[in-house]
């Protein structure tokens, strides 16, 4: 459980720079990202990076609670 706990900090510590990078950058190849379908609401591609780091931050301060509540039984 720590060592997948471990895996998920660093993807989400590498997802959490690209998508800082990309908002930095103002990067925009041409596509859209409409939020959850809605094609009212368009996002930018570092946006879509960072909601997606965030939702996996989540899950792994989950996973290392578990994982230290874990061990100390």
């Amino acid at each position: 459980m720590k060592r997948a706990a471990l895996v998920c900090a660093v993807v989400t510590v590498l997802l959490l720079a690209d998508g800082i990078y990309m908002e930095a950058s103002h990067y925009q190849p041409g596509d859209q990202d409409p939020l959850f379908g809605n094609p009212h609401f368009i996002m930018s591609d570092g946006t879509t990076v960072l909601i997606a780091a965030g939702m996996l931050a989540v899950v792994t301060v989950v996973m290392w609670l578990a994982a230290i509540r874990r061990s100390s039984h």
